[in-house]
This record gives structure tokens, C-alpha cells and sequence, in this order.
């Protein structure tokens, strides 16, 4: 869909000639072809200005700031955020960053680092935006996002600014609740569909003492990243135990002890994942490394703040470790194997490397909730994949799940995969039922809600009653901030 040249002026008088494009040579790079226009706001000013346009013409818009995801339909305008790019503040006396979308993870732990701070960075990868909501490698000690966001500057649907707590009364960002206006669970969204409308122009991150090196020692080349040195005062393991049980009762005492700098209940496919550089060597290291573990097992790291601190937790993780009956995988305490695993992440590359390769591509399902009970939930989801492991139809990773705590195990996340390939409509098929039933099981077990595995004309509602009706509140939340339903993001729910 075209955009008129009376329009086209009118959004192009914002931002000036250089910023705005039509050119159907240059628009499959932003996805497809069938946008209005491409946009490159520079501040909120702007932002503000484009959204009030949009309005005004009714045109739908949708902002990206690094665009790993998104919803992008034809006649669409497309805001990219890339010239939004700066690190407005580092606040090391109350810990807080201030940023704009297009500051990336990478860009911002450096920094941090520097100072001997450090921040929660998302799974997704530390190429995605520092201000993506999400969790992470590293909830065990830096909480999960919805925590992490402070104040917040955003530019709504219908093109109004609004400052967030402490920044809406005192023009300070240490605060997302007060005084001032708390949007918290509107800005934040955590029920599908999870995203807010309209644009996010400048958050406050909360930041954390970093014990490690102002400059992390990577060395080598995608896909052979690993540290030249594993820091002083660091360690990295991975330990298996004889039964879900002991594995979870470990992992709930080193919550207790808070000495774990990060902690993932990766299985052990997802290990060979991260140290390994090709297809073929992935796989035959699953097999070598699930021949020397006895069951279930997490990945954890120890950073010690000094010498003496970092002894201690060494012995508390040994203890504790003995006390459940479990082992370490020796082979993976070799310094290199050990430097990659800490580079992986610590920067967070894992994941990209963990859910991908190989497969071709993957179907998950995370939970929230007590960490034991959606381990368990975990277990059936896992077993339901071993007809489809037996028939070939998805990537045999032993039927394993995955999860990790947040904030020293107060709350926990769980997450299964199923990678296959998607030529194959046979394995299609079968990882399609594979993720409604399972999905549909942690439903009813009152884990969470999932609208994306329910097409059903009365499955929101079905859904909504468990959740206090909160589809009916947001589909109210939209008419109020997206009268002309010009943001795409968090759209209605039905």
C-alpha cells in the first residue's frame, strides 16, 4: 500500500529528506515491500510528531528498535529507531542507566563493566535492545526485567508524552512507581499479549555491582568466542544429579545462600550447544557429555568479590552440591571449555546458539512459577517428545527441559524446546499437537496463560476468566491510549 505524496510531505517535513523512504528497491530490506513508508526519528520529539500524524491520516505504525520480532502488516509505517542510539545517563551512585531503544545490551554492559557495574541482560542476546522486557542467564541475582525497569519516558498511541513515576513529579529516574504516575502493568505488560502500545523513547534500567574485570578477556571469532584467562575470582560448572528432586532441593538452598552469581538448569544439549562450532561437533558432544552425567543437572556460576569471598562460596556450592548427591561433569572444568562457557553467558550469546543450531527451527513453551512444580510440569512436556525423538520428526535432545530461578529462586522459569525441521510437514504437524497439548496442560495447571496456542472464537475468554478478565480490562486500556488503533503492539484482544 502506497503512501500519498501529500502524506508522504507531511511525515518527511518532521524528520527531513534523509530520514524517510519509499524506494521499493530499499524496502525489502526492512522486512518486506508492502510498507508505506520507512521512518528514522531522531528524538521524542519527533517520535511525538510522526505518532500525532499517524493519527491524523490514520496510519498504522509500528517502531523497531534492533528487529528481531515484530507484526508488520501491509500500509504499515515503519519507525526505526536506530538513530535513537545513545546512553543518556549512568547513575552510579543510585545504580540506575538511562537509554534510548536502539542502545543494545553489548553497548551497555561494556559500559557498566567499566565502571564495575553490571545489568540483567535478556536472553534474546545482548545484540537486542537494553530496554527489552524479558528474562535471562542472569535473573538469579539481577532479577528479571519487569523488576529492573525504573522510570520510563513513552510516547502513547494517540501521541502524548508520558513520564512515569519518579520522572512524572521530580524529573528523577531512580523510581518507576513514585511519586508520580505508576504504569507499571501497562509498560511492562507480562499477560499476552505482552507488548505496549505505542513507543518507548527513554527507560531506566536498574544496574549491579559487577565483581569481575572492567574489561572482559574475549578473544576469537564467532563461532569460537572464550575468554584468553578465566577471571580471578571466578568459577563456572556444571553439576548433574541422581533425581529432579535433589537437583531442585540444590538449587533451592544455593537461593538460600545467595552465592550464585548465575544459575540455568540447562540440559546438557544445550551445553554441547555452546561449546561446540558446527553441526556434527554439536552432536557428538551431546553424546559424549550424556554418557558421563547421572541425571538432571544446572549450569552455575561462582564471582567472588575477593579472594576470601570467593573461597567461601566455593565451599558452600561444594557443600550443598554434596549434601544432593551431585557431580560435576569434569570434562567441562577445562580453562577453555570453562572461558567459553563463561563468554557465552556472561555476554549472552548462548542462547542464540542453544535454541538454533541445529534444527532448522523451534517450537518452545516457558512456564512461570515455583521452580520445582514447573520442573515437574516440565517432565511430562518432555516425555510427550520421545515418540517424536523415536520417529526422527524433531532433534533428539534427550527429551530435556530447561529453567532457571529469579531472584535466588523466589520465583522460577521452565522452558522446553522442540527444533525440527519446518520442510517437513509431517514433523510440523506433530510439534504443532506436541505444543497445544503441553501448552495447553500448563494452562490448566494454572501456570500461565497462552493465547498464541488457542484459535478458538471463545478461547480469550476461556483464558480471561482465569486471569481476572484482564482481556476485557486491556481491550479498555487500548480504546483510552489507541482511539484511531494506529499501534499495532498489544492490539485487541477478542
Amino acid at each position: 500500500m502506497t503512501m500519498s505524496k501529500d502524506v508522504y510531505a507531511e511525515f518527511e517535513a518532521i524528520v527531513g529528506p534523509e530520514f524517510i523512504c519509499a524506494d521499493p528497491a530499499i524496502m525489502p530490506s526492512y522486512h518486506n515491500t508492502a510498507h508505506a513508508a520507512v521512518i528514522l526519528p531522531e528524538n521524542t520529539a519527533q517520535v511525538q510528531a510522526i505518532i500525532r500524524l499517524c493519527n491524523k491520516h490514520k496510519v498504522r505504525f509500528r517502531p523497531v528498535c534492533t528487529g528481531w520480532t515484530g507484526r508488520f502488516e501491509p500500509g504499515m509505517l515503519y519507525m526505526d529507531l536506530r538513530r535513537m542510539n545513545r546512553i543518556i545517563e549512568i547513575n552510579e551512585k543510585n545504580m540506575y542507566a538511562v537509554v534510548e531503544p536502539y542502545v543494545i545490551s553489548a553497548q551497555l554492559q561494556a559500559e557498566l563493566m567499566k565502571r564495575g557495574l553490571h545489568m540483567n541482560v535478556k536472553g534474546a542476546g545482548t545484540n537486542c535492545s537494553a530496554m527489552l522486557r524479558g528474562h535471562g542467564h542472569l535473573d538469579q541475582s539481577t532479577s528479571g526485567d519487569d523488576r529492573n525497569h525504573l522510570a520510563i519516558e513513552w510516547v502513547t498511541p494517540a501521541g502524548d508524552i508520558v513520564r512515569s513515576g519518579s520522572l512524572g513529579s521530580a524529573d528523577e529516574w531512580f523510581s518507576g512507581d513514585g511519586p508520580g504516575p505508576s504504569l507499571r502493568s501497562i509498560l511492562t505488560s507480562a499477560v499476552p499479549p505482552g507488548a505496549t502500545p505505542g513507543v518507548f523513547t527513554k527507560a531506566a534500567m536498574k544496574i549491579y555491582h559487577w565483581p569481575g574485570p572492567t574489561k572482559f578477556p574475549v578473544v576469537g571469532a564467532s563461532p569460537n568466542y572464550q575468554l584468553s584467562e578465566v577471571p580471578p575470582n571466578m568459577m563456572a560448572r556444571y553439576y548433574s544429579f541422581p533425581s529432579v528432586d535433589q537437583m531442585w532441593q540444590a538449587e533451592l538452598k544455593l537461593g538460600e545462600a545467595e552465592i550464585a552469581f548465575e544459575l540455568m538448569g540447562f540440559n546438557i544439549a544445550m551445553v554441547a550447544a555452546n561449546i561446540s562450532t558446527s553441526n556434527e561437533e554439536e552432536e557428538e558432544t551431546f553424546k559424549r557429555l550424556s554418557k558421563e552425567i547421572q541425571g538432571p543437572g544446572f549450569f552455575i556460576i561462582i564471582a567472588g568479590n575477593s579472594a576470601a569471598d570467593f573461597a567461601y562460596k566455593k565451599r558452600v556450592l561444594n557443600q550443598i552440591v554434596s549434601d544432593n548427591n551431585g557431580k560435576s561433569v569434569t570434562s567441562l572444568e577445562d580453562p577453555r571449555i570453562e572461558g567459553i562457557l563463561l563468554c557465552q553467558c556472561i555476554r549472552i550469546s548462548a542462547s542464540i546458539r542453544e535454541t538454533f543450531r541445529p534444527g532448522g527451527m523451534f517450537k518452545s513453551i516457558p512456564v512461570m512459577g515455583q521452580r520445582d512444580l514447573t520442573i515437574k510440569w516440565a517432565i511430562g512436556a518432555g516425555k510427550a517428545k520421545e515418540p517424536l525423538i523415536a520417529k526422527g520428526l524433531i532433534v533428539d535432545d534427550g527429551g530435556a527441559a530447561f529453567g532457571w530461578g529469579v531472584e535466588q529462586g523466589h520465583l522460577g522459569k521452565t522452558e522446553i524446546f522442540c527444533k525440527f525441521d519446518p520442510h517437513n510437514a509431517e514433523a510440523q504437524k506433530a510439534v504443532d499437537a506436541w505444543h497445544f497439548e503441553q501448552s495447553d496442560r500448563a494452562f490448566k495447571e494454572r501456570y500461565f496463560a497462552l493465547l498464541g496456542y488457542r484459535n478458538e472464537p471463545n478461547a480469550t475468554e476461556e483464558i480471561g476468566q482465569a486471569l481476572s478478565s484482564y482481556h476485557k480490562w486491556w481491550n479498555e486500556i487500548q480504546k483510552a491510549f489507541d482511539p484511531n488503533r494506529v499501534s499495532p503492539e498489544g492490539g485487541a484482544l477478542v
